[in-house]
């Protein structure tokens, strides 16, 4: 399956720059946040404020993790509104492990995160329900961990890799009009969330993907990636920012 490259990226980006990011609901009527319950988590603020905010999520993560079926719902401001992001784990459908399910409530989408294996390193891509890609622009969303330069030489270092692959895998699904720190700080909670569902659960399926990250990263490790400074991570949102506008030459 074929990754998302830049010039795929800045394709897809030119496409989608005039689509409504906020879809409607069945009656026809614009979803807005003060018709619906409040989210458990909304990602608002400074730099600084969204890095210390994803920074405490590592034991609702967790818990999220070890509870398939409990949804965490995240809300993402965009243009004076806020898309409601619900997360939640499960064991069967799109994969045979424990994997990351997203829905979108203003328009009912619902993509599952599952891992790849792409040019000996891991991927992330985006199915639905039964496990077909989601596309855009008739492409599948797969981002690849080769196509994300970093250190990548102990395991906080290739968490920070995920955080990049799983902002850019939001950024082609959601489309144009997000801050590009809040999609550092949902790839943030989005890959870290990934890790946990294997590391917690019992996984009885060995893929290339999965292997290399059971021996790559530990839970200690996750844990540790939580405990950075709030500068640290900062800095991986700008990275991020900077990842994504090179996506865009």
């Amino acid at each position: 399956m074929a990754c998302w490259t830049r010039r795929r990226f800045v394709g897809f980006v030119a496409s989608s720059l005039f689509a409504p990011l906020v879809g409607c609901s069945d009656g026809g009527v614009s979803f807005n946040l003060q018709d619906a319950v409040r989210p458990d988590l909304v990602l608002t603020g400074s730099d600084e404020e969204l890095a210390s905010l994803v920074q405490s999520q590592f034991s609702r993560l967790k818990t999220l993790a070890e509870n398939p079926g409990t949804t965490l719902r995240v809300g993402v401001p965009v243009g004076g509104r806020t898309e409601v992001l619900a997360f939640s784990f499960r064991d069967g459908g799109a994969a045979k492990y424990r994997h990351l399910r997203v829905v979108r409530e203003s328009t009912g989408e619902a993509v599952n995160l599952v891992w790849g294996w792409e040019e000996l390193l891991p991927s992330v891509q985006m199915v639905d329900d039964a496990g077909r890609p989601i596309t855009r622009n008739g492409r599948p969303i797969e981002v690849d961990f080769a196509d994300v330069r970093g250190r990548k030489r102990q395991a906080l270092d290739w968490i920070a890799v995920g955080v990049k692959v799983a902002a850019v895998a939001f950024a082609l699904w959601l489309g144009a009009g997000i801050g590009r720190a809040i999609l550092g700080a949902i790839g943030f909670l989005a890959f870290n969330a990934m890790v946990l569902g294997l590391l917690v659960a019992a996984i009885g399926v060995f893929l290339p993907a999965i292997d290399w990250l059971l021996r790559k990263i530990t839970l200690d490790d996750v844990e540790r990636f939580f405990q950075q400074l709030v500068n640290d991570i900062i800095r991986l949102f700008n990275e991020i920012a900077q990842l994504l506008a090179s996506f865009l030459l």
